[in-house]
């Protein structure tokens, strides 16, 4: 038998590498599994091709009569809207055929809700007096899976019930436009002075980054984190960093970074203009079975703060079946209100380190409030919807534009009026939490002011002594400049490189893992999806 030093050394190599190659693919599958198992619970979603449909077709569409009203003289005059609606849970069609304001003199309308069936639609209509019409029509979308909330059409045909389709009886021909909805920026406007502020780009870059370099900050490898401290933006003090999303994300003090930060943004914002928080949170769309000119107040958004409809990414069933089942009434009731109740409880909040209650919060409730209330992204140069948004280091000067408010994305929610009612009402549990301990553990917290804001000052509930706001003037900054400048801010060159240092080949990363790539970010920590290899 011969012996090969070269192959015994080669062996040996080998040997080594294959045990090195199962920890290193452990490590990610333990990273992987911590990030993805956040404080989210179940989705749970009624036959999602039902379900999906229902999403389509709930909505206000505007009824334009092609040929034969005038041969039913039971159709009520005037301009009508054809009102469809799908309770919590539901799985047939409720509606109305009138004209508005709704006062009870059109038609009840019911449908069997068939995804299977789809394109094609039946429902029956029934006045007060009992007169009945059989309606069929088409279903068409222009974006066919994308559904923004417009851009669709019911083509179809009325008869009165009884009679024979495609016979000498009566029909009118109509079609019905969807109405898109109304976005919260048409209701809530800003001051000139705040609307510069939050579209400028180092307000953009900062928020975006700040919230990069927490949430990622576990998954860096070395290189990556030494080239983030070199430019100030690791994420926390120098050597005592705190991620968001590891395995210590409710121990480490990063909620209380995460809610400092954000009351800092609060107070200059409110600063310049009056921002209420929510009381309560929004209670969800009102099935138009319990009130007709109810639910067509919500579908116009007339406060602003309607839920806009979920939109469908085609292979993509974990994440349509996610934002369906967030935006959805039985999301409202099995999930936000036991939120709302959880965090407004003396008894568990005196349970909770301010970080702990910080963490818990992001991670949470915060990322399913960005996503209940944002709108499909579109580009703002085509005003096409892109299912994922923008990417995250695409700096293209299109995305800096004001219009750019989409809620799921941290470089543009901010500019989403939404943003500021939920973030106020997140910044008032701060409150019930302190209540909460000097009901319980009276004098163990201690107030404090910390830069300017209303704080507390470190103890046995409180980790942190100065929280997070991002570098400070002694970091570097990009090609040897300071990170702020003479007034204070952040340098934009800077915070780009630091970004793209955070997401650089993550596309390609996540490609190859098998997940689907660049899904929002506050909806990116889902389970693993349909490849796009």
């Amino acid at each position: 038998m011969k012996f090969s030093r070269r192959g015994f050394v080669t062996g040996l190599a080998v040997a080594a590498a294959l045990p090195a190659g199962i920890y290193a693919h452990r490590r990610w599958e333990a990273a992987e599994a911590a990030e993805l198992s956040s404080d989210e619970p179940d989705t749970p979603v009624p036959v999602l091709q039902n379900a999906l449909l229902a999403n389509r077709l709930v909505g206000a569409w505007d009824v334009r009569f092609l040929a034969g009203r005038q041969d039913f003289p039971e159709i009520p005059a005037g301009e009508l809207q054809l009102l469809l609606d799908v309770g919590p849970g539901g799985r047939a069609l409720r509606g109305y055929l009138g004209a508005p304001p709704f006062a009870g003199e059109g038609f009840q309308v019911f449908g069997q809700l068939a995804g299977d069936k789809a394109p094609n639609l039946c429902l029956k209509m029934v006045d007060g007096a009992g007169r009945s019409l059989e309606c069929s029509a088409i279903f068409d979308e222009v974006w066919d899976v994308w559904n923004a909330g417009g851009n669709a059409t019911l083509s179809g045909r009325l008869r009165r019930s009884g009679t024979q389709a495609g016979l000498s009886a009566p029909e009118v021909t109509f079609v019905a436009i969807r109405r898109p909805f109304v976005p919260a920026c048409e209701r809530l406007p800003y001051v000139p002075e705040l609307a510069a502020w939050l579209t400028s780009p180092g307000h953009r870059l900062f928020h975006q980054l700040w919230h990069a370099s927490r949430d990622r900050w576990h998954r860096l490898d070395d290189d990556r984190r030494q080239a983030l401290r070199a430019l100030g933006w690791q994420a926390g003090p120098l050597g005592k960093e705190r991620d968001a999303r590891g395995r210590q994300r409710h121990r480490n003090g990063s909620g209380e970074d995460f809610l400092f930060m954000h009351r800092h943004m609060l107070m200059r914002a409110r600063s310049m203009q009056d921002l209420p928080s929510w009381p309560s949170l929004p209670p969800p769309r009102p099935f138009i079975g319990h009130g007709v000119q109810a639910f067509a107040d919500y579908l116009a958004n007339r406060d602003g703060f309607s839920v806009p409809p979920a939109w469908e990414s085609q292979g993509d069933d974990e994440f349509n079946q996610w934002l369906y089942y967030i935006k959805s009434g039985e999301g409202y009731y099995g999930d936000f209100q036991a939120w709302e109740a959880r965090y407004r409880d003396p008894e568990y909040l005196a349970t909770l380190c301010l970080g702990e209650l910080g963490s818990r919060i992001e991670l949470g409730i915060h990322d399913w409030l960005h996503m209940r209330w944002a709108s499909v992204p579109l580009d703002p140069g085509s005003g096409l919807p892109i299912a994922y948004g923008r990417g995250s280091a695409d700096f293209s000067e299109r995305w800096f534009r004001p219009g750019n408010d989409y809620l799921g994305d941290p470089f543009s929610s901010h500019v989403s009026p939404v943003f500021w009612s939920f973030h106020g009402w997140i910044d008032d549990r701060i409150e019930d939490w302190f209540l909460a301990h000097e009901q319980a553990h009276p004098g163990q917290v201690v107030r404090k002011e910390v830069d300017g804001v209303p704080w507390f000052a470190p103890g046995h509930w409180v980790r942190v002594a100065e929280p997070w706001l991002g570098p400070t003037q002694a970091g570097c900054g990009a090609w040897g400049r300071g990170n702020r400048d003479d007034d204070g801010e952040l340098d934009i060159e800077t915070m780009k490189l630091a970004l793209g240092i955070v997401f650089t080949g993550e596309d390609e990363s996540e490609r190859l893992q098998g997940r689907v790539p660049r899904r929002p970010w506050y909806g990116r920590h889902l389970a693993r999806g349909a490849s796009r290899a």
